[in-house]
């Protein structure tokens, strides 16, 4: 009868030391699928980093502000060739015309007596 509770006893202490184990190394292998994960995260977020470091450095660099001065502001440095084209004429686009419609007396009598 000893050995029969002996034998029950140690089936139950290996049954929760094997569910044990199982589940630590569940536990392990979702570790390291998210530290993968974290990993990925990390290298593509170095490299948007670097992309934008470029970014910056191109922006605050001389040529990109000269660049941005002559274009933007219309500044010239002291190469720069302009040519003047003399005085413009003053066209206008858009001329006023002035037109008369003609109404018959009749009419005008009406719409001043309907108002």
């Amino acid at each position: 009868m000893k050995k029969f509770f002996l034998i029950i006893f140690c089936l139950i202490i290996s049954g929760s030391i094997i569910g044990n184990i199982k589940t630590q190394f569940s536990t392990l292998k979702e570790a390291e699928r998210q530290n993968l994960k974290i990993e990925n995260e990390i290298s593509r977020l170095n490299q948007e980093n670097q992309i934008l470091n470029q970014k910056v450095e191109y922006a605050t660099s001389s040529a990109f502000l000269d660049q941005e001065a002559h274009d933007k502001l219309a500044l010239g440095s002291e190469n720069d060739v302009w040519l003047d084209l003399g005085e413009e004429k003053k066209m206008d686009l858009f001329p006023k015309i002035n037109e008369t419609k003609k109404i018959a007396k009749i009419k005008q009598w009406i719409s001043l007596f309907t108002r």
